[in-house]
C-alpha cells in the first residue's frame, strides 16, 4: 500500500515540475545556461552581436559568408530584443 502512495506522490511531483516554466533558456558562449531574463544573457548576446558584426565586416560584399553573418545578426538582435523586454527595470 505504501508503494502505491509513493508512486502517486512521485507522479504528482513530476507533473508539477514539468508544469513549471522557467522561461526560455539561453546557452552562453562559455557553455553555461541561463534564463532569457538574466543580465548575463543580455551581455552574452551583445558580445555575440559585436563578434558577428566584426566578422561580417571583414567579408567582401555579396558573398555567402556575409549573407550568413547578416542572418545570424538578425537572429541575435531579435533575441536581444526579447531579452530586453523581460529584463527587470533595474537591470536595463
Amino acid at each position: 500500500m505504501n508503494r502505491i502512495r509513493l508512486k502517486q506522490r512521485l507522479r504528482r511531483i513530476i507533473a508539477e515540475a514539468i508544469e513549471i516554466d522557467p522561461g526560455e533558456i539561453h546557452r552562453c558562449i562559455d557553455g553555461s545556461e541561463t534564463t532569457l531574463d538574466s543580465p548575463k544573457c543580455m551581455m552574452d548576446i551583445q558580445y555575440r552581436i559585436e563578434d558577428a558584426a566584426a566578422s561580417r565586416d571583414s567579408c567582401s560584399t555579396r558573398t555567402d559568408a556575409r549573407m550568413h553573418y547578416n542572418g545570424l545578426l538578425n537572429v541575435l538582435r531579435r533575441k536581444l530584443r526579447q531579452s530586453q523586454k523581460v529584463q527587470p527595470e533595474d537591470h536595463i
